[in-house]
């Protein structure tokens, strides 16, 4: 149930992203709003939830992007990877933590598509405009990323209260 309600937040999220935010002039810089999702899943959720919502959005955006593929797939995989085994050490509901932890994601992935323009196809031209897009879309983290992760933990509490008056006898996320 967990992964569905997943996989639908993330689908309005991309079409959201892809068909509303362009044409809003203020938002034209905005950045990936599924990393959020991908930081929370990897801060807060285990591995049987997140794996597959990472895979599957991976592939989805691989294939709307029309960039080379298996690029937001292995992107995904390394922030989610990476930011489950930061949690091992951090204090994962720190206010601070959840702010920078978006503001990284969207670093993450901006040095990933940059740096495959300039290495992996030399001929490619890096855009003029990338350090203002890059800059913009940090700000943006900084200031939403917090609330977006605020209001997914707020939806996954409401489900978890849900499912477990639905199947009181199933066991909930955490294993009692």
């Amino acid at each position: 149930m967990t992964v569905a309600f997943y996989i639908l937040v993330s689908l309005c999220l991309v079409i959201i992203k892809t068909t509303l935010i362009p044409g809003l002039g203020l938002f034209d810089r905005f950045y990936d709003l599924l990393i959020p999702i991908i930081i929370y899943l990897s801060l807060f959720r285990p591995i049987r939830e997140g794996a597959p919502i990472v895979l599957f959005f991976g592939l989805i955006m691989d294939s709307l992007c029309g960039g080379p593929v298996g690029l937001y797939l292995a992107t995904y995989i390394w922030l989610y990877t990476g930011m489950r085994w930061l949690s091992r050490f951090l204090h994962t509901g720190s206010f601070l933590l959840l702010s920078l932890s978006v503001t990284f994601g969207v670093a993450f992935e901006g040095m990933v598509m940059v740096a495959y323009m300039a290495l992996l196809s030399p001929t490619a031209i890096i855009p003029e405009d990338t350090g203002r897009t890059l800059a913009m879309q940090l700000t943006w983290s900084l200031l939403t990323g917090p609330v977006i992760l605020g209001i997914i933990g707020w939806a996954q509490k409401q489900i978890d209260i849900w499912r477990d008056r639905i199947f009181p006898d199933l066991l909930n996320s955490n294993g009692e």
